[in-house]
C-alpha cells in the first residue's frame, strides 16, 4: 500500500512538472473491453484491459541543445485498467523508461526499450501485435522488451530506410554473455510500402544456448486494402526450432475499418506442435481520440502444442467489445 501511494504521489508531481513545461507532454491509453474467453471447452467472461492497445500512463519530453542536437526521454507505465495495478508487479514504469541523444548522424538510447526485433513484427501485423488477434500469441516474440539496453538508431534522412541495432547488457559478473541480447532490424518505408529485416539472439542465464530468431516482414497500401506479411525462423542450440507466418488484411472504410489475419507456426523439432490463429476485427472512430472495437479470434493447437491455451491440444476462442481513448 506505502509503494502504491508513493507511485501515485510521484506521478502526480511528474504530471505537474509536465503541465509548467512546453517541451513535456503527459499521455497514455485506456483500452478496456467486455471479453468472452473460451479456453479448452471452459467459458469465463470477463472486463479486461488492452484488447486493441496495451492502457498506460506516460510521460515524455524533449530538449533543443542546438546544432542539430535534440535529448528526449519516456517514462511509461504499462497499466491493467480493468483492477487499476501496473501490468509488471514492482517496477512502476516497466513498458519503457530511457533517454537519447539524437543528432544528424542518428540517436543513441539507454534504458528499457522495445527490441527492434519484436518492433519489426508489430510494424508488420494488422493488430499491431496486442490483444485477440496479435501475432505474438503464437510467434516466438524475443522477449519484447530489453533491460540495460544502448541502441543506436539511424537518421531519419535517408531517402526512406531506417534501421537500429540494440545491445542489452546481461549484468552477471564474470559471465558478460549471461543473459546477453543482440537485437537489430533494417527496413525501407516510402510511399505505400514497408519491408523490413530483423534479428534477435538471447543467450541464457549461464551465457549458452542462444536463441536466434530471423524474420522478414512487410505490408504494402493497394488503395482500398492494405496487406501484410510476415515470415520468421527461431532457433537455438538444443529443442528450439520453429517457422511463424503471418498474411493480413486491412481495409478503411470511412470511419470504420476492419481487419482479419492468419498466423501459423510450424515446430520443426517437436511432431504434432504447431498452432493456428485465425483473427477478425472491426473498429469504429467515434473522434480523434476514442474509438469502439469488435475482435474476436480462434487460436487451435496440435496435440502437442498448448499457445495460449489451458490444456495441451487446446482450442482457445475469444471475443472482445471495447473502447480506446487516447490522451
Amino acid at each position: 500500500m506505502r509503494s502504491t501511494f508513493i507511485a501515485a504521489a510521484l506521478l502526480l508531481s511528474l504530471s505537474q512538472q509536465a503541465q509548467a513545461q512546453e517541451a513535456i507532454n503527459v499521455y497514455g491509453v485506456v483500452d478496456l473491453a467486455v471479453t468472452s474467453d473460451s479456453n479448452s471447452g471452459k467459458t469465463m467472461a470477463a472486463v479486461d484491459s488492452g484488447q486493441q492497445t496495451a492502457s498506460r500512463f506516460g510521460i515524455k519530453g524533449s530538449e533543443n541543445l542546438g546544432d542539430g542536437l535534440v535529448a528526449r526521454f519516456v517514462l511509461e507505465s504499462q497499466i491493467e485498467a480493468d483492477r487499476g495495478v501496473p501490468s509488471f508487479a514492482g517496477t512502476l514504469f516497466g513498458s519503457q523508461a530511457w533517454v537519447s541523444l539524437a543528432g544528424p548522424l542518428g540517436s543513441v538510447t539507454i534504458g528499457r526499450i522495445f527490441t527492434p526485433y519484436f518492433g519489426a513484427i508489430a510494424t508488420n501485423d494488422p493488430f499491431d501485435a496486442k490483444g485477440p488477434g496479435e501475432s505474438t500469441r503464437v510467434f516466438y516474440d524475443s522477449g519484447v522488451r530489453m533491460n540495460n539496453t544502448v541502441k543506436y538508431s539511424l537518421p531519419p534522412t535517408l531517402r526512406g530506410f531506417y534501421g537500429d541495432v540494440a545491445y542489452g547488457a546481461g549484468e552477471v559478473a564474470g559471465n558478460a554473455r549471461a543473459n546477453r541480447q543482440l537485437s537489430m532490424d533494417l527496413g525501407y518505408a516510402r510511399g505505400p510500402l514497408n519491408v523490413q529485416l530483423a534479428y534477435h539472439s538471447t543467450y541464457d542465464a549461464f551465457g549458452s544456448n542462444p536463441a536466434r530468431s530471423y524474420l522478414v516482414g512487410g505490408n504494402y497500401n493497394f488503395g482500398p486494402v492494405r496487406g501484410w506479411a510476415v515470415v520468421a525462423r527461431s532457433r537455438n542450440d538444443t529443442t528450439l526450432d520453429t517457422e511463424d507466418t503471418l498474411f493480413g488484411i486491412s481495409m478503411p472504410l470511412g470511419l470504420d475499418t476492419v481487419a482479419a489475419d492468419y498466423v501459423h507456426k510450424k515446430d520443426k523439432f517437436y511432431s504434432d506442435a504447431d498452432a493456428t490463429q485465425l483473427a477478425l476485427a472491426y473498429y469504429h472512430t467515434l473522434s480523434k481520440r476514442t474509438n469502439l472495437y469488435l475482435i474476436g479470434s480462434r487460436l487451435a493447437n496440435d496435440a502437442n502444442a498448448g499457445y495460449q491455451a489451458a490444456l495441451p491440444g487446446g482450442t482457445r476462442r475469444i471475443v472482445a467489445a471495447g473502447i480506446r481513448h487516447q490522451f
